[in-house]
């Protein structure tokens, strides 16, 4: 990894790790540090190439369309409209099939595991906004002080794992990894760029926002709250479709997991760890990514 992507991407991770610092209030509004983090992260990226002036103008929309639907202040239509835009968006940065991004490809067919496919992996500047974004304006209530931390952990802890038994159970019985426990050297990048890229962003956009508007919008139904959880962790599973058909089938599972315990504790934070838990049991303890058998 060169220094440029080492600097703009520690940046860009060190805006995410000030999303859970307490703002500086003023009298306009309020100061966090998570801004001028994104705000210098966003220089070099332009600097360097990683972001084009097309996909600026993508981060400006999706930045506008975040505020404008999360604050009261306006209409509902207009936040209607504005949530539309966000979560259209969203989804398309995630799939990284919105233009304006160069998104350098720092690891390049290892073998991380006997048998196992070949593992790559991209830095995504785009997705990673994602979930910069949505937690930064949507979520208001991001956890600060221990007692909060350790309250959430207690009532996250049964359905976390009972979410890792089942989900690496079923992987198991399907051939798509076997038992295999290892140390690698890769694993202090894997596990960076798993939580802060991968983890956040798919449960800001997934639980956050897709379940969150599901389940409220369902309210008024009998069960409405559950159908929203797997409706939500559906459209998770179909996102993994260019894994194959078991990939789709344990990220379906596996977002019943998360959403059952975000529903659960109501803190985004749950699913967040539960997620990034799940995959470094994955990464430590059994084939990664997955065996090569299983995609035939």
């Amino acid at each position: 990894m060169t220094f440029h992507h080492t600097l703009t991407y520690g940046l860009l991770s060190l805006s995410l790790i000030a999303l859970w610092l307490p703002a500086k209030e003023t009298k306009r509004f309020p100061v966090r540090l998570w801004h001028i983090f994104c705000v210098a992260a966003l220089g070099c990226g332009l600097l360097f190439g990683d972001v084009q002036l097309s996909g600026l103008l993508s981060i400006a929309i999706l930045g506008v369309s975040c505020y404008c639907t999360a604050s009261e202040q306006f209409t509902k239509p207009v936040r209607i409209i504005a949530g539309t835009i966000m979560f259209v968006l969203s989804v398309g940065l995630s799939l990284h099939v919105v233009p304006g991004f160069s998104n350098p490809k720092v690891v390049v067919n290892v073998i991380v595991s006997e048998g196992g496919i070949p593992y790559s992996k991209h830095l995504n500047f785009d997705k990673t906004l994602v979930g910069l974004f949505l937690l930064g304006f949507t979520c208001k209530s991001l956890l600060s002080k221990p007692q909060a931390w350790g309250r959430m952990l207690k009532q996250a802890a049964p359905i976390s794992s009972i979410t890792i038994v089942v989900l690496l159970f079923m992987s198991f019985v399907l051939g798509y990894v076997r038992l295999e426990p290892k140390w690698s050297a890769l694993f202090w990048f894997w596990a960076w760029t798993n939580l802060l890229f991968t983890c956040i962003a798919e449960e800001a956009v997934y639980r956050g926002i897709m379940q969150r508007f599901l389940v409220a919008g369902l309210a008024k139904y009998r069960y409405g709250a559950t159908i929203g959880l797997v409706l939500a962790a559906v459209l998770f599973g179909l996102m993994h479709y260019p894994g194959g058909t078991k990939y789709v089938l344990l990220s379906t599972v596996a977002g019943i997991g998360y959403g059952w315990t975000y529903l659960r504790t109501q803190r985004i934070e749950a699913s967040i760890l539960t997620h990034f838990l799940v995959n470094c049991i994955h990464f430590v303890f059994f084939t990664y990514p997955a065996l090569a058998t299983a995609l035939g």
